[in-house]
């Protein structure tokens, strides 16, 4: 089930968004170790720049559609919400129930 907060969505309702949770890869390199984790980023975006949709699995809450690659595993309730807000920056978003394998 897909949730979206309700400050979300009185952000993005009437600009045409719509959500891409994509997966970050992060290499680390240390003495003992060298690998790379992988993390759930969500990006806002109109959905016209969304590319290669086929690669996603859509979920839709109150008209906002969310795009979730499908290399993805859902672990639970997907919950949308509004990170803290930095002054004079875009809003960050994340999202919940969601893992990267």
């Amino acid at each position: 089930m897909l949730k979206i907060s309700s400050k979300v969505l009185n952000y993005v309702q009437g600009k045409d968004l719509c959500f891409v949770v994509d997966i970050e890869k992060i290499p680390i390199n240390c003495d003992c170790c060298n690998t790379i984790l992988k993390t759930p980023v969500t990006k806002s975006l109109i959905e016209t720049e969304v590319e290669d949709k086929e690669l996603y699995d859509t979920y839709e809450y109150k008209g906002v559609k969310v795009f979730v690659l499908k290399d993805l595993k859902i672990v639970g309730d997907m919950n949308v919400y509004q990170k803290a807000k930095i002054p004079f920056t875009e809003p960050r978003f994340g999202i919940k129930g969601i893992i990267a394998q």
